[in-house]
């Protein structure tokens, strides 16, 4: 997958210690970087979202644009996904072209996650606990009749899609394939992930750059062609 080409998403969902779950739970999600101990409530306290339909479309959301399939294999580790507990794809787009896609497992979004400073795992978990009201989203994602919809604005600022000039999704996939529902899906406009990606340090951008070079071709995430951000 070429940079420019998206879905990513760009974004690696990387996942920040402060999980309350086991490790071992495949049930855990998280929300862009970070799970936060809100969310973490707020799907505690929730049951699974009855979606009576719409959800094949919610789900073509994350097949893979190269493919047009779901995705198989850890962009990292390149080991098919159902060996993994669970796994996270995640898309950018710019001007509703997918410029960046990938799954990651369990493991591999661990690992890269792991190397991120205390700093921008504090600044990451300050932004989601500050900027979304979870307990309101999740319960207005349960209201909806159609799952799909769950992405028609930016969870953090509620900017339409269609008044962006880009956006990230992410969602988490059991092993079996299934769809993990809670605080993801979740879309999150571009500028609302370049406000994140400001507040890491710089040895955590460096980390990011390195994903992104090494996994994709195209434009650095600095380059100034795309905000790929953090995701």
């Amino acid at each position: 997958m070429r940079v420019g080409e998206r879905c990513p998403v760009h974004r690696l969902a990387v996942k920040m210690g402060n999980d309350t779950r086991s490790r071992s739970n495949p049930e855990r999600q998280d929300c862009y970087a970070y799970h936060t101990s809100e969310t973490e409530e707020s799907v505690a306290n929730s049951q699974p979202i009855p979606y009576p339909r719409g959800m094949p479309e919610l789900m073509k959301w994350f097949e893979s644009v190269e493919t047009d399939a779901p995705f198989d294999t850890c962009k990292v580790c390149s080991h098919p996904l159902e060996f993994s507990e669970s796994w996270v794809v995640n898309k950018h787009y710019h001007r509703e072209e997918c410029v960046m896609e990938y799954a990651v497992c369990e493991e591999c979004r661990d690992e890269v996650s792991g190397r991120f400073s205390e700093e921008s795992k504090a600044a990451i978990r300050s932004f989601l606990e500050t900027k979304i009201n979870w307990e309101k989203r999740i319960l207005d994602w349960m209201a909806l009749e159609n799952p799909e919809k769950r992405l028609d604005k930016c969870v953090a600022c509620l900017i339409p899609r269609v008044l962006t000039d880009g956006y990230a999704i992410s969602a988490q996939f059991r092993q079996d394939g299934t769809l993990i529902e809670g605080a993801l899906p979740l879309l999150m406009c571009s500028d609302c992930v370049a406000r994140i990606t400001a507040s890491l340090s710089p040895e955590s951008r460096e980390v990011w750059r390195e994903f992104v070079a090494k996994y994709f071709d195209g434009p650095e995430p600095d380059s100034g062609k795309y905000d790929l951000g953090i995701f």
